[in-house]
C-alpha cells in the first residue's frame, strides 16, 4: 500500500514535475509519497530513458 505523506507535505528527496500524478505536490514539483518504486521497461537499463516511476497513479 503507497503511503502518502501528511496534508500539504511533501518528499523533499523525490522531485517530481508531473502534475498528472495522483501523488504530486500541487504547490511543489515534489512526490508526496513516503518512498516511491523505480521499474525498468528494459531487460537492462543503460539510460534514464529505460526506467519509469511505478508508482504513479493518474489524479
Amino acid at each position: 500500500m503507497k503511503q502518502r505523506l501528511e496534508a500539504n507535505e511533501y518528499n523533499s528527496s523525490v522531485g517530481c514535475t508531473v502534475s498528472e500524478c495522483r501523488f504530486h505536490s500541487k504547490n511543489n514539483n515534489y512526490c508526496t509519497l513516503e518512498k516511491i518504486e523505480v521499474v525498468k521497461h528494459e531487460q537492462g537499463a543503460k539510460t534514464p530513458e529505460c526506467t519509469d516511476c511505478g508508482s504513479f497513479e493518474l489524479s
